[in-house]
């Protein structure tokens, strides 16, 4: 049958932008410093409340509650693709299993999925707060592969980052790299990596007539 397994900011939507800006508005308001894009960004990896608990000590409870209001409220500037919901609904006309593997944890990502109405396309979705070791580890693809009862072989994962590669290959999972929000002076130039730049790439690369 198949699994596609999706990460979810700058994937299935460009929540990015969002993320950046509420990040540097808690940095402001309780570390009194002003972060660039880079810096925000560099930090991505673990989930809210662990980055706010490493840089922020026992306030981050409080820190976090700020940056989810923030969150939240910002998604009236977030759109959702056509084009993305006219793939997750050709995938699942066709019966193939969907999933998401995110580094957010499960507020942010219940957030997003409740406004944009996207939680039933998937069989799974495996946050930083179900896995002791979130993406660039393979434990969350490897726990979909096992909920899914799928093989490695008959599952694709598609991701915007070197974590989402990198947790890709550690679990044999055959990898696409999404670039439709990722600007162009950011991608990576390994030519052995299979990239789609746009969506209908996407459509084009996958093994499913859509």
């Amino acid at each position: 049958m198949g699994l596609v397994i999706f990460d979810l900011d700058g994937t299935l939507i460009d929540t990015v932008p969002l993320i950046t800006r509420c990040f540097q508005k808690v940095f402001r308001k309780y570390g009194h410093r002003e972060l660039t894009d880079e810096q925000v960004h560099a930090m991505f990896g673990p989930g809210e409340s662990v980055i706010f608990a490493r840089e922020f000590g026992e306030r981050w409870p409080e820190i976090l509650a700020d940056y989810l209001e923030c969150y939240q409220a910002g998604h009236d500037t977030v759109t959702l693709s056509p084009e993305i919901v006219g793939v997750l609904d050709g995938l699942a006309n066709l019966g193939i299993k969907m999933a998401i593997v995110t580094n957010k944890e499960r507020d942010t990502t219940d957030i997003t999925l409740a406004h944009f109405n996207l939680r039933h396309y998937f069989i799974k979705i495996v946050t930083a707060k179900d896995v002791a070791h979130p993406k660039p580890s393979p434990e969350g693809i490897n726990l979909v592969l096992n909920t899914c009862e799928e093989n490695s072989a008959d599952a694709i994962m598609i991701g915007d980052t070197n974590n989402d590669r990198e947790a890709a290959l550690a679990s044999d999972v055959p990898f696409i790299r999404a670039l439709w929000f990722v600007p162009s002076r950011e991608w990576d130039k390994d030519t052995t990596e299979v990239k789609a730049e746009t969506i209908h790439d996407l459509k084009e690369i996958l093994p499913y007539e859509l």
